[in-house]
């Protein structure tokens, strides 16, 4: 089923979810076991390693392991959009997700949720091969190559590759806190034996005080008075609860008319243009942001103000919605606000705070040529020299000293804000 030139699929894709479960559990070993995830694009890997080194410079241990949900675990669903080579599908699966973070001394936070993983996985469109200038890193030694140099050999570990071990690639993950089935009839029977409980305990305490002696049946009214008020509460707990979640949860709800008016401009400048695709990449630039140490140091990074010491103490995220605040396209420069509705997990002065926060940043991109889904900053072709590097850590070609216009294939920060 086609809308707005997006291709959705829920059927069953055993080998996406095959390939879904193979990357959780990549996952999983990466943040125990510190390898990275085989199925994880170069530019996932940059993220995690920029995450890692985060909680390194914090003085921070952090432990996840992705396991089997409690109860029923549905399969995988798959939504996909492609461009001319590519096909890009986002993946999600229910998944229970423990997080614990230690500092030098002790334990300072200890979670385990019942999550939602996506994951946007890449391959090339069936029937077509992509051309052997397309810029890949190395699997094997990460080095900025070449698809064809790949499949001849690596020219720095001589490293052979087929087509199917290049694909799929996770171009971006996500993990989203899942909604717990049967958690209001618990909730509701913690009310009613709570109240029952504190209702008895006062009726005898009264009786007693009182010098009157506590019969069975002074007792079954104490206890069926008590969960009657434990069900007068529990409804009004969940009056109150129902509308903190609807706000939560339709944050950015007001941005949706301008969201959807950049998005048909931007389809009629470029019919490549994806809306899955640009909320994934402008997610992952603001990861990259938010993990780097130093992140005006990152090549995409164009800011002309200091970033604020209140992001720099973010050190997880859990994204919930974002929308476009405003944009400008002048002379094939396309110019873009967004803000992003975060769960964020904060550490200042050795202490751990959940927020929720709200992120502003500004996207700067050239659109006169269409968009490229096998982008990679991590391995990028100089136009002037035609050598490959890496872009994240070097503003300029080391073979031939030009600056690289990232901008012309890809989105930069030139602000960002909280």
């Amino acid at each position: 089923m086609e809308i707005f030139g997006v291709n959705f699929n829920f059927s069953d894709n055993k080998k996406l979810n095959h390939q879904f479960h193979s990357f959780a559990n990549q996952l999983s070993v990466w943040y125990n076991n510190d390898i990275p995830p085989k199925l994880a694009s170069q530019d996932t890997r940059f993220m995690l390693e920029l995450q890692k080194q985060k909680f390194q410079s914090l003085g921070l241990d952090v432990k996840v392991q992705v396991g089997k949900p409690a109860g029923h675990d549905p399969a995988p669903s798959s939504i996909s959009y492609s461009d001319n080579v590519f096909v890009n599908s986002s993946v999600a699966g229910n998944k229970s997700i423990t997080t614990t973070i230690r500092d030098s001394q002790k334990e300072i936070y200890n979670k385990t949720t019942d999550s939602v993983i996506c994951a946007i996985m890449q391959q090339p469109k069936e029937g077509n091969i992509p051309s052997h200038d397309t810029p890949l890193c190395c699997p094997n030694c990460g080095a900025p190559s070449t698809l064809g140099k790949l499949e001849s050999g690596c020219e720095f570990c001589n490293t052979k590759f087929l087509m199917d071990e290049l694909y799929p690639k996770v171009m971006y993950y996500s993990i989203e806190e899942a909604h717990k089935s049967g958690t209001e009839m618990n909730q509701l029977l913690k009310f009613m034996s709570v109240s029952a409980l504190l209702i008895l305990v006062f009726g005898i305490v009264s009786e007693v005080v009182n010098g009157r002696s506590i019969g069975v049946f002074d007792i079954i009214p104490l206890l069926f008075g008590g969960a009657v008020v434990g069900v007068g509460v529990w409804i009004f707990f969940m009056f109150f609860s129902t509308f903190f979640h609807m706000g939560k949860d339709l944050r950015g709800a007001g941005k949706t008319a301008s969201s959807l008016q950049f998005c048909r401009k931007m389809r009629k400048l470029d019919p490549t243009f994806s809306t899955e695709y640009f909320r994934d990449k402008s997610l992952s630039l603001l990861k990259l942001m938010l993990y780097s140490r130093e992140p005006q140091e990152l090549t995409v990074c164009q800011c002309d103000k200091p970033i604020p010491e209140k992001l720099r103490e973010i050190v997880d995220t859990t994204y919930f919605n974002s929308g476009v605040n405003k944009y400008s396209i002048k002379d094939g420069v396309c110019d873009v606000s967004l803000t992003f509705y975060m769960d964020s997990i904060h550490y200042h002065d050795g202490n751990i705070r959940k927020k929720s926060d709200k992120i502003r940043m500004s996207l700067r991109k050239v659109i006169k040529k269409p968009t490229d889904l096998s982008f990679s900053i991590i391995a990028v072709t100089c136009p002037q020299c035609g050598a490959s590097f890496d872009a994240a850590k070097v503003k300029t070609c080391p073979f031939c000293s030009s600056s690289y216009p990232v901008e012309e294939n890809d989105w930069i920060i030139t602000d960002i804000s909280l």
